[in-house]
């Protein structure tokens, strides 16, 4: 395995030797890759929730010989939604992180365009 490049960028940082270019369509296209990725999640998150509230799920739950099945339908509905380690609440941490991804990009856009006139033009431009 490659050693990683990212000490080498953290120390640049630190001393000011670090160059990055800006790239307003860069920028554009993370936000779109946010709001798809944000999109994709809260539609997983909604059927995790729908599976956590799901009562029939037709593996002999209701009856009473096959207590396997009931203990089943439980552990499955406890995963999808309210029970320990469940997939909707790791689906909200998920969405929270991409959203403030999301933010993060934005204010850093919203900085050059406030500062860089030839960026802010290319991004008014792309946006059209």
């Amino acid at each position: 395995m490659a050693d990683s490049p990212f000490p080498g960028y953290i120390e640049a940082a630190k001393t000011g030797a670090l160059r990055v270019r800006m790239d307003p369509q860069g920028f554009v296209e993370i936000d779109r890759a946010c709001q798809e990725l944000i999109d994709q999640l809260t539609g997983a998150r909604a059927d995790a929730r729908e599976l956590g509230e799901q009562t029939q799920w037709g593996l002999g739950e209701d009856n009473p010989r096959l207590s396997s099945a009931a203990e089943l339908v439980r552990l499955f509905r406890e995963k999808g939604f309210g029970g320990p380690n469940n997939a909707y609440d790791t689906l909200n941490e998920y969405l929270a992180v991409a959203e403030e991804i999301r933010a993060m990009f934005k204010a850093i856009s919203d900085a050059y365009q406030r500062t860089d006139s030839e960026f802010a033009a290319k991004m008014r431009e792309l946006r059209v």
